[in-house]
């Protein structure tokens, strides 16, 4: 199957660490995938800057196909970033590029023709999705920790596959995920942190248990849950066993600093 990651790129810096590295959920999403196996291509937004560089050159190390990664006019999204506990901390985010992130005609014509397009945030995908979905590939979106976003309604009912984050399992999370799988038809899924992750499918939930393990950083946890849940859709495994995958490779991010 044929993979498009449609979305952000970014850098995040850590001024007490004096480090930085290149991320952002499409990226890490793309990159963790490929590290499974899987080709995929990255349509994105390059900054004019070193970052943007340094984005580029993360990418090619790891094989992604970047014939859409193209210039932007504006410098690279950055996140300055903290660690404390071995949780991430946004301290303060500027989008810069990402603002003029657009799929033109020749973009779009190249989207279309992917059995499986992931999509985040900032590729604004609401403006495209009606067009892009065929019937016959697969929609992916991470909303993250954006439930109640507005903006949701115009995506979801394209989708097959709808993630977001939430920080536990209770009564909220279920009900949430059984009304919102009903604006789908498909599968809702939470990734819920320590307490693993749950998939609502129109009939019943499904349950995936976290490993215990020393948590170094979670930035890349969800997204590398995405990228194993979407490596067990192509290889056609059922929705618990995607759910397994994902939980695996979300788990071995954890462990490191970088996201993949």
């Amino acid at each position: 199957m044929k993979v498009a990651a449609v979305g952000d790129n970014c850098v995040d810096v850590y001024y007490t660490l004096n480090r930085f590295y290149p991320t952002g959920n499409a990226v890490d999403f793309a990159i963790n995938l490929k590290k499974l196996g899987q080709d995929v291509s990255l349509v994105s937004i390059k900054g004019n800057d070193v970052f943007g560089v340094a984005v580029e050159n993360v990418l090619k190390n790891y094989g992604i196909d970047l014939t859409h990664f193209y210039d932007g006019d504006r410098q690279s999204a950055a996140a300055q970033m903290n660690v404390i506990n071995g949780d991430r901390v946004h301290e303060k985010f500027n989008g810069n590029v990402l603002a003029e992130f657009t799929l033109n005609e020749e973009r779009l014509a190249f989207v279309k023709q992917f059995d499986v397009v992931y999509s985040e945030k900032w590729s604004r995908i609401g403006r495209y999705i009606k067009e892009i979905k065929n019937g016959n590939n697969i929609m992916i979106h991470d909303f993250s920790k954006r439930l109640q976003d507005p903006t949701n309604e115009e995506i979801l009912p394209y989708l097959d596959y709808a993630f977001f984050s939430y920080e536990k399992l209770d009564d909220d999370i279920r009900e949430f995920l059984k009304v919102t799988q009903k604006k789908t038809g498909r599968v809702v899924i939470a990734m819920l942190g320590e307490d693993g992750s749950l998939a609502y499918d129109g009939k019943e939930f499904h349950r995936e248990l976290a490993d215990k393990v020393k948590v170094v950083n979670t930035v890349g946890a969800g997204d590398s849950y995405v990228a194993g849940f979407t490596k067990g859709l192509c290889e056609g495994l059922g929705l618990e066993e995607c759910m397994h995958k994902g939980k695996v490779t979300a788990t071995g991010i954890i462990q490191m600093f970088d996201p993949y």
